[in-house]
């Protein structure tokens, strides 16, 4: 049960659209879906887990992907959607069987990732707001998103479509990420070298 997003509801969704699918969306509309809290999402706390708010948002991404007609493409071509980084703040709990929405939207896109900002809002409020970058692979490498968007954006009246300015806190945000790596880079580099002598 703890991977039910993964293979229960994704598979799930993949199969109704092929079946009944969902309406479509505006790419830069939000997606917002109505969810509980079951036994298999909580902690010891009697609520929903912090790791349980990044599977469940996995899900929000995948029916964001279905609705703008992307799914269907990245099912055709066997594309592996891949996650770079998740920025998170828990700001209130989801008890056991509460209800909540989960919102999700596009915010735009560059020659790498995806970036979405996602919602989880209960009966007191925002319980989570989440900033989350991905990408999808195939066997060669990172396909660059701009070539999703050229398929889909035509059937959605959007020919030519392209990204927005990205927030400058996102792209604050990729900084400090690469600094980061950079950083880590930079210390194994010394270690091996120290190995070495």
């Amino acid at each position: 049960m703890a991977h039910i997003n993964s293979f229960v509801r994704i598979p799930l969704l993949a199969l109704r659209q092929a079946i009944r699918p969902l309406p479509p969306l505006a790419p830069f509309s939000p997606d917002v879906v109505r969810m509980t809290v079951y036994p298999n999402d909580i902690d010891f706390n009697l609520h929903l887990n912090n790791s349980r708010y990044l599977s469940i948002m996995d899900y929000g991404r995948m029916r964001l992907t279905a609705r703008v007609g992307m799914l269907s493409h990245i099912l055709r071509l066997r594309l592996t959607p891949l996650v770079g980084g998740v920025w998170i703040t828990y700001r209130r709990s989801l008890g056991l069987f509460a209800s909540f929405h989960l919102s999700t939207r596009l915010i735009g896109w560059d020659d790498r990732w995806f970036y979405f900002e996602q919602t989880l809002t209960g009966s007191q409020g925002l319980a989570a707001i989440a900033q989350v970058r991905g990408t999808l692979a195939n066997s060669s490498g990172i396909v660059p998103p701009q070539s999703l968007i050229d398929l889909v954006s035509p059937a959605l009246g959007m020919p030519g479509l392209t990204s927005p300015p990205l927030p400058a806190a996102l792209l604050t945000l990729n900084d400090l990420t690469k600094d980061k790596l950079d950083a880590e880079k930079a210390q194994a580099t010394n270690i091996e070298s120290g190995a070495a002598q």
